[in-house]
């Protein structure tokens, strides 16, 4: 296995370590070739039925996608520079009651964390729309396997395996998920659900006392 040495952190990394870290740094830099933005507008021009009303946009960027949501309706964009961090961000949505029509999360890396609380801010029919990494994009050892495992199911999740926890995270919200489309860019895949919020009385045929 070919290694360089790493002086900052008194290592070596592995080849597919250098080629992660090369990455990253396209995408920090927010290059087109890295992020997209036309291939992702030619996916949200196909779905554009499911897209209107309030629009969250988790890890908005330089805002590729923003003037398409603005113009879609009323969008509540979330960049570093705006709200801080996505993530932390979501919680004080949540605790202002906030719910939206849309939400997009195009995070870098996985949409792991988002999983067990987006559901919070759907309105009872919503369109979600995640970013999910191909496999072998990404620089994957023990670690990362183990959390494919926690939140996706499998070591190597494929795209059906992400479809099924969606399906399964949503059901603990009574939100019944249904994929209207799926690509894959280069390097990631993009998923958008349609969410539609389901009274756990008819879910389960079961009638209130």
């Amino acid at each position: 296995m070919n290694f360089q040495y790493d002086l900052f952190n008194e290592g070596f990394k592995t080849k597919n370590a250098e080629k992660h870290d090369r990455l990253r740094s396209k995408q920090n830099d927010y290059l087109d070739s890295h992020h997209h933005p036309q291939e992702k507008l030619k996916q949200l021009n196909k779905v554009d039925n499911y897209i209107y009303g309030e629009i969250l946009e988790l890890f908005a960027g330089q805002g590729n996608l923003s003037e398409y949501y603005k113009q879609k309706g009323n969008l509540y964009q979330c960049t570093k520079e705006t709200t801080g961090d996505s993530f932390q961000h979501l919680f004080e949505l949540i605790n202002n009651k906030k719910h939206f029509d849309v939400i997009d999360i195009d995070s870098y890396g996985y949409p792991s964390q988002f999983m067990d609380n987006v559901w919070h801010v759907m309105k009872p029919t919503s369109t979600l729309i995640i970013t999910f990494p191909v496999m072998g994009v990404q620089c994957i050892n023990g670690i990362v396997e183990q959390h494919f495992i926690n939140f996706w199911k499998s070591a190597r999740p494929s795209t059906g395996d992400v479809v099924g926890a969606v399906t399964d995270y949503g059901l603990k919200y009574w939100y019944l998920s249904k994929l209207i489309d799926l690509v894959k860019i280069k390097p990631i895949w993009r998923f958008v659900f349609q969410c539609k919020r389901i009274k756990a009385t008819e879910f389960c045929s079961t009638k209130n006392r």
